[in-house]
This record gives structure tokens, C-alpha cells and sequence, in this order.
């Protein structure tokens, strides 16, 4: 009988290897990790650099700090660690409508928690609260899009998507309970940490409670139901209702 590499004949889902190279696929991840908090870095100390620019160039120069080198390691690790194909080894090949159900609750409670701790100011304040220049809406087009659907879906991929089930195959021999415990950790204080440095000097108590509470709300959705499609939908939901609730 024939067998792939990489993956235990009667292993449950779950522990069936997503990357087969588990710790290259981490040695990957920490090279995206490491440019992108550079890549962060050199745009936060470059500020009065952009002030002369559109607002809009300025939030697409943030975003593509924060993100492109983490799609390069999501890319980088499915294509060289793992033999499975890109969709399998991130666990969005398989969709189950259980997935919106379970990350709506998740980022319910996500929001519940942050709301009660830093409750969210809206109406944006001074000249956001009134009319709108044409720069200052496509800058806010853009800043939103980004926090909605660019931002939720590469941090999940990569994050949870890469990180948590990196570790997962890396940490199988601890068992379900030890790598588990081992991967959502790990990746909810990478999670946590980039966004204390996307943040800058000032860091909100709601940005560093959010994150720490999406990061584990996500990563347990990921390692419960071996699929990555609930953790993007809680992180959609809950970065859609911080939104609302700052325009509100």
C-alpha cells in the first residue's frame, strides 16, 4: 500500500501533516515575520516623510508594510514545506457552514470583551466628523478595506493558517492537548507583538486586549476544527464591528 510522506496512515485530520517540513515552514514564517515588523518600523519613523503625500499613499504604504512579507511566507512555506498544495496546508481547501456560525460567537464575544475593557469612541472626531475631502475619503476607503477584508484574511493565513498548524505538525509527537496549547500560545503573542509594533510609540489597551483575544479565539477555532475558514470569519466580524462602531 502506498502512502504519502509525510503523513501517518490512521492519523486523525487534524495531525495529518499540512506541512511536511514543519520547521523550515517556521523558519519561513519568522523571516516574514522579522521584515514585516521592519517594514513597519522604517514606515513609522519615516512619518513626517508622508505628510507632504496623499493620505490614501501613506495607508497603502502601511498596509503593504504589514502585509506583503507575511503573503510571501505563506506562499513561500506552502510551496517549499509542504506537499500537500496551498489550500490544504492552510486548512481553506475545506468549508463547512458550522465555520460562520462558530466565528460569529467567537467574535462576539472577541468584541464583548474588548468593548468592556476600552470601550470604542466613534464619530472619528475633529475633521473626520465633518465633510469629507476627497483624499480623506479615499484614505479612509482604503484604511477600511484593509482593516475589513485584506488584513483579517493574511494574518489568519499566516498566523493561524501557517503558524499554529507549523506547530501543530512540529509538536505532534507532544500529543493534541501539548501542541495545541504550544501553537495557539505561540501564535497569539506573535500576533499580539506585531501589532504592538504596527501600533508605534502609543499602544491603546484595546488594541493589545483585541489582539490577544482574537489571537486565541482564532487559534482554538483552528485547532478544533482543523480548518482555517471560522478563525477568518470571527477576525472579519470582529475588525467589521470595531469599524462600525468608530463610524457610528
Amino acid at each position: 500500500m502506498s502512502s504519502v510522506p509525510g503523513v501517518t496512515p490512521g492519523q486523525p485530520y487534524l495531525f495529518t501533516r499540512s506541512y511536511h517540513q514543519p520547521w523550515r515552514a517556521l523558519l519561513v514564517a519568522a523571516g516574514g515575520f522579522g521584515a514585516a515588523a521592519l517594514l513597519l518600523f522604517v514606515v513609522d519613523a519615516t512619518g513626517p516623510m508622508w505628510a507632504g503625500m496623499p493620505a490614501w499613499l501613506a495607508a497603502v504604504a502601511s498596509i503593504f508594510a504589514a502585509n506583503a512579507p507575511l503573503v510571501v511566507a505563506i506562499v513561500a512555506a506552502a510551496a517549499f514545506t509542504s506537499i500537500v498544495g496551498f489550500a490544504r496546508a492552510t486548512g481553506v481547501r475545506h468549508w463547512v457552514w458550522t465555520d460562520l456560525l462558530y466565528g460569529l460567537f467567537v467574535a462576539i464575544v472577541a468584541r464583548a470583551i474588548v468593548e468592556l475593557f476600552a470601550p470604542t469612541l466613534g464619530g472619528f472626531g475633529g475633521p473626520l466628523g465633518g465633510a469629507l475631502s476627497s483624499d480623506a475619503t479615499l484614505a479612509l476607503a482604503v484604511a477600511a478595506s484593509a482593516a475589513v477584508i485584506i488584513s483579517p484574511i493574511v494574518e489568519e493565513l499566516y498566523f493561524r493558517g501557517l503558524m499554529v498548524r507549523a506547530l501543530l505538525d512540529a509538536l505532534a509527537d507532544a500529543g493534541r492537548v501539548g501542541a495545541s496549547i504550544v501553537a495557539v500560545t505561540t501564535s497569539t503573542a506573535a500576533f499580539v507583538l506585531l501589532h504592538v509594533v504596527a501600533a508605534g510609540v502609543l499602544v491603546p489597551v484595546g488594541l493589545i486586549v483585541g489582539s490577544l483575544v482574537v489571537g486565541v479565539g482564532c487559534g482554538v477555532l483552528t485547532v478544533v476544527t482543523g480548518r482555517l475558514w471560522a478563525a477568518i470569519v470571527a477576525h472579519v466580524l470582529y475588525n467589521a464591528s470595531g469599524l462600525a462602531l468608530l463610524l457610528w
